[in-house]
């Protein structure tokens, strides 16, 4: 027996001449990922140097992301507080 293969979303079928790096920064910012948009290039060349695989290069976007938020998550709560 065959499977059936699931089509692609239309999005993902259609070719467009917007370029890759600006659809990639769009979905990043609807999805709220400001570190991944800021840092995915960096962290990318960083990875083929290092021989990287794939997944450790999201796990490194990942860790970095989430650092971000913590950080900006304590000066939110700071900023709350109104500290003298």
């Amino acid at each position: 027996m065959t499977e059936s293969l699931m089509p692609l979303p239309a999005m993902a079928q259609t070719s467009t001449s917007v370029p890759p790096a600006v659809l990639l920064a769009n979905h990043l910012k609807a999805l709220k990922l400001p570190t991944f948009a800021r840092e995915h290039e960096k962290v990318a060349f960083e990875a083929a140097q290092d021989r990287a695989d794939y997944p450790r290069y999201l796990l490194r976007l990942c860790e970095l992301e989430r650092i971000d938020r913590e950080r900006r998550m304590v000066e939110r709560r700071i900023r709350m507080a109104k500290f003298p």
